[in-house]
């Protein structure tokens, strides 16, 4: 079975493609040290697309239209400029009806492209240039380690790590959060109560990483000027040993967050990246794999929830579970030795 990959690395070679959906102009070179808001790309893209039909306007055949034309493609109008114009004594013109820039024509038809907005790529994580795509964006590099999450409220930035101990066990309070400062990410365990976020957006932190949230504050969330990542879903869960003993180890380190939407096309995720210059490397794997006797797993439901094994055996027949559905399973050799029969699809890869 296919499955998705998490990236939970303590040190890795971390690439990253910001590439824009139209060609533009990349604004960095090669070798440039980045952070996550800068924008490294941009574009122009027209805000309306005009159909012209030229040829019916001075009423002539396709082939006689060309012959009548007096502007060009990638050529600006301005409204009323005389696009085409046939006849000597009594000319018959046909003017641009709208400001706008001449994109194509082709058989008496002009497509004419109407009023513009800039689009951008930012860097979205602390790294340096290690590549230009010509006209269309930038790869990214850096080393370091990588934390992928369920979701994120689709911001970036950077700061100071800040780890909430106290919240590992149980919800996070206005008490565990103690003093707070602009230049500062925390991280913790699940937040339940409005009154954190509030908090937390009243001190103007840089950034928020959660255990789990309530599905009662994802609109709250939404609204926040700062980045949002939700490491392990929706509900009340810990935070998984595994990641606290990351975030523990670089606390008052400077991180960045991406807190993307998930993008299941090109694997896309919202991420935590911890820049740092020596570990031993592991190597990145895809963003989804077949599942294989032998791979890291964490369990995403149940009573093992968040907790790490390794696969040693897959069923692929048909297993019948307490809920009554029948599913491939695997058989997944926790931490503390116990062996669990879990649905393959309450699974993920753990790179």
């Amino acid at each position: 079975m296919i499955v998705d990959v998490l990236q939970t690395t303590s040190f890795t070679e971390i690439e990253r493609v910001r590439k824009l959906p139209f060609p533009g102009q990349v604004l960095v070179e090669k070798g440039m040290e980045v952070h996550p808001s800068d924008v490294v790309a941009e574009a122009q893209v027209p805000n309306k697309i005009m159909m012209l039909d030229i040829a019916r306007g001075l009423a002539l055949s396709p082939d006689e239209t060309k012959a009548c034309l007096i502007r060009e493609v990638d050529d600006i109008l301005e409204e009323g400029d005389v696009i085409a114009q046939c006849g000597n004594t009594l000319p018959r013109l046909f003017r641009a009806p709208a400001d706008g820039k001449i994109i194509s024509y082709h058989q008496g038809q002009m497509v004419l492209a109407t009023g513009t907005s800039k689009i951008t790529i930012t860097a979205n994580m602390i790294g340096s240039v290690k590549e230009i795509i010509p006209e269309y964006g930038v790869i990214l590099s850096s080393r370091g380690s990588v934390i992928q999450a369920y979701w994120g409220n689709g911001l970036s930035g950077s700061g100071i790590l800040k780890v909430l101990e106290a919240s590992l066990d149980r919800p996070i309070t206005i008490s565990m959060l103690g003093d707070m400062a602009q230049d500062q990410i925390i991280a913790g365990g699940a937040c339940l109560d409005g009154v954190v976020l509030d908090a937390c957006f009243e001190n103007q932190i840089s950034g928020l990483i959660l255990s789990t949230l309530s599905t009662d504050l994802i609109e709250k969330v939404n609204k926040l000027p700062f980045p949002v990542i939700v490491l392990h879903g929706f509900g009340e869960h810990t935070l998984a040993q595994d990641i606290f003993g990351i975030f523990k180890s670089h606390s008052e380190a400077r991180i960045s967050l991406n807190a993307c939407p998930v993008d299941y096309f090109d694997g896309e995720r919202p991420e935590v990246i911890i820049p740092k210059d020596e570990g031993t490397i592991t190597r990145e794997l895809g963003f989804r794999k077949t599942l294989e006797v032998g791979d890291r797993v964490r369990l995403i439901s149940g009573k093992t929830i968040n907790q790490l094994g390794k696969v040693v055996e897959l069923l692929e027949e048909g297993q019948i579970f307490e809920n009554g559905v029948i599913m491939p399973a695997a058989i997944v050799k926790l931490q503390s030795l116990e062996k669990v029969k879990v649905s393959q699809l309450n699974l993920v890869v753990v790179g």
